[in-house]
């Protein structure tokens, strides 16, 4: 059975982590599965994808600054749709995503703005031809 749930798993298909992490974790993950498996390079990691950091309003997301957004604390703040918008516009790939209080704010107005026009459409008479 372990051997089975092992198989599940291996090889790695993608192996995801910071930008920060390159020359440490993501480094000694390639050097431990090519000891390990020196003569199966099919089971060494298929793809590794680094992401860069998270900002918020342009400052690296930190604890010890006082400026770190978990997602629960986001959708409490924002409400989960806003929270989506302004991690959707934040950015991707080794960019630094920047996710900005404002654009959440907004978002929010936005989001309620739209709901007010759908709930009055509603109640119009909409033609039919």
């Amino acid at each position: 059975p372990i051997r089975a749930e092992f198989n599940y798993f291996y090889p790695l298909d993608l192996r995801v982590s910071g930008k920060d992490l390159i020359q440490n974790h993501l480094t000694m993950c390639l050097y431990n599965h090519a000891a390990i498996w020196d003569k199966q390079p099919e089971m060494w990691p298929r793809s590794i994808y680094t992401n860069g950091w998270v900002l918020v309003d342009g400052e690296k997301m930190s604890k010890s600054v006082g400026n770190f957004i978990s997602l629960k604390g986001g959708i409490e703040q924002f409400s989960a749709d806003a929270t989506r918008i302004a991690c959707a516009s934040a950015g991707d790939t080794m960019e630094d995503a920047n996710f900005e209080i404002p654009t959440a704010n907004n978002s929010i107005l936005k989001l309620h703005s739209f709901y007010e026009y759908v709930e009055k459409t509603k109640k119009e008479e909409l033609r039919t031809s």
